[in-house]
């Protein structure tokens, strides 16, 4: 894509493996002579099935090879001899009987007429009928509990399994190894058997005795102890009732510590006094499956009725106040106590002070609450003191509330932000991005704000209203646009007319109109190779969907621009060829241009 001029151009349109075998071992003549000696060593007897095993030697010379052996130290049979001359030998002992232990020695014999033999050999041949080499052990658990039991068998493969109860087959049971479902009383004293089975016979294994104690059951608590209220000098009863294997034993606890002799389902304190508010009593039933701790019950020892008085907050201070202007606090006045309230009498000190809200007698139920407000109004500058006297029922009336305030004279402040307000360059007939003024009463009194305007071609402001008042750290937010008309550099205020010192305030406004660019894109098309009439050219704001043919004509050349695009979007294009007949092709491939 090239740009010129504010003018956008676009053209349309396995491996292989060996394997090396194992060679013979070969003796070459290293310089030293070959021994003399016969000697047999590395005697091993290989893995042994029902009626062969296979019998292997080293000798230190070449030898020939044979084999004694038998069901005795004796031996008894003799394999030919094998005439060939090796150093490693190998027999195959055939013909023997399954589960049977064979002794046996290996000779041989070197050219040189040496010979050498070596006996003492055994080895036992597999298969046979079953036998049992691990008997299943008698279990003992408790109710709800499993067994298991195991047995270990030899015998030619494949052995089955089939686990018994009291003689009867145990659907399932036919491994090595058995475990019960969760055991029950009824289960106490059966007998569990293992057949143990192969082509060659059976064995059964000895029974072992499966032992199901009954559990004890564990304590709980099935009424947990009530918390208590009373007053001084009366006892308080707590109970609880519980279940579980007998006997059960109880404890009970005061605080987390044993109270002696307390040892019942039921405890009765004695005499309470204010020092037992709030203590915390549970019992521990035990049995020998556990024990159990109840919910804690509260004993509550309430003094007699009395009214309580509370005064939030204990002391007002109104800080610094403009003189001849009047803050007001409530002061919040409660019944802690547990009977009536009665304020009798109200009165301050301090001739700024005053208090209203109420009238006498003032009753208060217990837990519920009164106000009265309490003013301050300085009539000079400086500090003041005073002082608010509340005659009750109260065991502590009098109440006081202490009062404090400063009066300070006038000060009128508005502060401007920003102070100058740059909208740079805005292309002519268009909106600036909004910048705010934030005006904020900085002084201690109502400021009164009376006219807020604007000057400067194409500036404009919103949310000024006036006369507006503002209080103490009270804002105000101006919204300034910047739309110029004509090209060139314009300038600007925004006046701000109050009662406050420095009045009227000032904002200075800048900016740049600038003329619009007038874009274009430039459409080249490629032509196919079919003659054709001319050519449509469409545009759309979406890609691939919503084109809208631009020419009302058929274009013929094989260039096209596009002048009536819009700043800040982007284009999608595509082109049909007409042929003589009329007939428009498909769309071709899809060209974007983003406009600035």
């Amino acid at each position: 894509m090239r740009q010129r001029a504010g003018v956008f151009s676009f053209a349309l349109l396995l491996a292989s493996f060996g394997f090396v075998g194992c060679s013979g071992l070969v003796a070459g003549n290293n310089g030293n002579p070959p021994p003399t000696t016969l000697t047999i060593t590395n005697v091993l007897a290989g893995s042994a099935t029902t009626s062969s095993c296979q019998v292997n030697w080293t000798t230190s010379v070449l030898a020939d090879s044979a084999v004694d052996y038998g069901t005795s130290t004796s031996y008894g049979s003799t394999t030919p001899v094998d005439p060939a001359m090796v150093t490693s030998h190998q027999i195959v002992l055939s013909g023997l009987a399954p589960g049977t232990v064979y002794y046996y020695q290996v000779r041989s014999t070197a050219s040189t007429s040496n010979n050498a033999r070596s006996g003492g050999h055994s080895f036992k041949t597999s298969g046979g009928s079953p036998s049992i080499t691990m008997q299943p052990t008698s279990q003992t658990v408790t109710a709800g509990q499993t067994a298991s039991f195991n047995v270990a068998a030899a015998g030619t493969a494949p052995l089955s399994y089939q686990w018994n109860k009291n003689g009867a087959m145990i659907s399932g049971a036919t491994l090595s190894s058995y475990t019960t479902p969760a055991t029950t009383s009824s289960d106490n004293a059966a007998q569990f058997t293992l057949v143990v089975s192969n082509t060659a016979g059976s064995v059964t294994s000895n029974a072992a005795t499966l032992t199901v104690n009954a559990a004890p059951v564990a304590p709980s608590i099935t009424t947990q102890p009530a918390s208590q209220t009373v007053t001084p000098g009366q006892s308080a009863s707590f109970s609880v009732a519980a279940t579980g294997t007998a006997p059960l034993s109880y404890q009970w606890r005061k605080n987390g510590t044993a109270i002696s002799g307390a040892t019942s389902s039921s405890y009765t304190t004695p005499a309470t006094t204010s020092a037992d508010n709030g203590a915390q009593f549970t019992v521990v039933a035990t049995n020998t499956a556990g024990s159990v701790t109840s919910n804690a019950a509260t004993l509550t020892v309430n003094p007699a009725p009395a009214p309580g008085i509370q005064v939030s907050p204990a002391s007002i201070n109104f800080g610094n106040t403009v003189v001849g202007s009047s803050l007001s606090q409530v002061l919040i006045i409660t019944n802690t106590g547990t009977s009536t309230l009665s304020i009798t009498q109200v009165a301050q000190s301090g001739a700024a002070f005053t208090v209203s809200g109420f009238s006498l007698p003032l009753n208060v139920n217990p837990g519920q609450q009164t106000t009265i407000t309490v003013a301050f109004l300085p009539t000079s500058i400086g500090a003041s003191a005073g002082n608010i006297s509340i005659v009750s029922n109260a065991p502590t009336s009098p109440t006081s509330v202490a009062l404090s305030g400063t009066g300070i004279a006038a000060t009128l402040n508005l502060n401007i932000s920003p102070t100058s307000l740059s909208f740079g360059s805005i292309t002519t007939s268009t909106f600036s991005s909004p910048q705010n003024v934030t005006i904020t009463n900085t002084g201690n009194s109502n400021v009164t704000i009376s006219q807020i305007s604007v000057t400067g071609a194409g500036y404009s402001i919103t949310g000024g209203g006036a006369p507006v008042t503002l209080s103490p750290l009270q804002t105000l937010t101006l919204t300034a646009l910047f739309s110029p008309t004509v090209a060139g550099s314009v300038n600007g205020s925004i006046s701000i007319v109050s009662n406050a010192n420095g009045s009227p305030a000032s904002v200075s406004l800048s900016g740049t109109g600038v003329a619009p660019v007038q874009h274009s894109v430039a459409l080249t098309l490629q032509a196919g190779t079919s003659t054709v009439s001319g050519y449509n050219v469409y545009r759309s704001t979406a890609s691939g969907t919503g084109y809208i043919k631009l020419n009302s004509s058929l274009v013929s050349s094989l260039t096209y621009t596009d002048s009536s695009v819009q700043n800040g979007t982007t284009y999608f294009y595509v082109a049909t060829a007409v042929d003589s007949g009329g007939t428009e092709s498909s769309y071709s491939n899809e060209m974007q241009a983003v406009i600035p």
